[in-house]
C-alpha cells in the first residue's frame, strides 16, 4: 500500500502536465460530442444509433491513458529519480507492479470524465436514455483505456525513453498499423490498435450496423489484455536487469 500511495503522489505531484492531459481529453470529448450530436438534428438519423456514435467518442480516451502511462514510468527516468526510488525499493519488480496499478486506476478514471463530459454534452441535442447494451459498451470503453494505461507503462518501462515511447506510440497507431491494415486487412484486426477498436465498438446492437470482424468482442478484450500484461511483463524484466544512472 505504501507504494502504491508514492506512486499515486508522484502523479498527484505533476499537476501541469496531468491537466493538459485532462483538458486536452475533455476539449476532444466534448468537441466530438457536439460535433456527432448536432449532425443529428433534421437528419432520418435514429436517435438511438446517434447515441452509439456518441459514445463511440469515448474512445478517445485510449490514446491518452497509453500516453498517462508512458508519464507514470518514464517521468522518474527523464528526472533521473528513479535511481532513489529503486533504492529505496530494491525489488523492482515491486516499484513497477504499483506504476502499472496506478496507471490502470488513473487510465479508469480518465475514461470515466471522458464519458461523462461526451454523454453530458450530447443532452443539449439528443436524450441520453442509455440501454443495457449501451452501458456495457462504456464499461467496455473504461476497461479498455483503463488496459492501455497499464499497455503505456510497460512501453516506459521497456524503452525508459519518454520521447521515444511517445514517438513509438504515434509512428505505430497512426502510420503502421493503418498501412498493415492496407495489405493485411484481417491480420490487422488483432493488432493492439484493431483489438481495442473491436473491444470498444458497438457489438451486436441489432441494427445490422457492424460487420467484417474477425473475432468477437470477448475475445479482443482478452487479447487487448494479453498485449497489456505481455508489455508489463517485458517493461519490468527491462527495469529488473537494465542498469539505471
Amino acid at each position: 500500500m505504501k507504494l502504491l500511495s508514492a506512486e499515486a503522489l508522484k502523479v498527484r505531484t505533476a499537476p501541469r502536465t496531468l491537466l493538459g492531459l485532462l483538458l486536452g481529453l475533455l476539449a476532444v470529448s466534448v468537441l466530438g460530442s457536439a460535433s456527432t450530436a448536432r449532425g443529428s438534428i433534421g437528419s432520418p438519423v435514429d436517435e438511438e444509433i446517434t447515441r452509439w456514435d456518441v459514445l463511440s467518442v469515448g474512445t478517445t480516451a485510449g490514446i491518452f491513458t497509453l500516453v498517462l502511462g508512458i508519464l507514470i514510468v518514464t517521468w522518474e527516468y527523464r528526472h533521473g529519480t528513479i535511481t532513489q526510488t529503486f533504492l529505496a525499493t530494491p525489488r523492482r519488480e515491486r516499484v513497477m507492479a504499483s506504476k502499472f496499478a496506478v496507471a490502470l486506476l488513473v487510465g479508469a478514471v480518465l475514461a470515466v470524465l471522458c464519458l461523462a463530459a461526451v454523454l453530458i454534452t450530447a443532452t443539449f441535442w439528443i436524450s441520453i436514455d442509455l440501454t443495457g447494451a449501451q452501458w456495457r459498451m462504456v464499461g467496455r470503453i473504461i476497461l479498455g483505456a483503463a488496459l492501455w494505461g497499464v499497455l503505456g507503462a510497460g512501453l516506459g518501462a521497456l524503452l525508459q525513453s519518454q520521447v521515444g515511447a511517445i514517438v513509438v506510440v504515434f509512428v505505430w497507431f497512426l502510420i503502421a498499423e493503418p498501412l498493415i491494415g492496407v495489405s493485411f486487412d484481417r491480420f490487422a484486426d488483432y493488432l493492439p490498435g484493431g483489438a481495442f477498436n473491436r473491444m470498444t465498438s458497438r457489438g451486436d446492437t441489432g441494427l445490422g450496423i457492424e460487420t467484417g470482424w474477425s473475432f468477437g468482442i470477448g475475445a479482443a478484450a482478452a487479447l487487448t489484455g494479453a498485449y497489456a500484461l505481455v508489455l508489463a511483463a517485458v517493461g519490468t524484466a527491462s527495469a529488473v536487469w537494465r542498469d539505471v544512472s
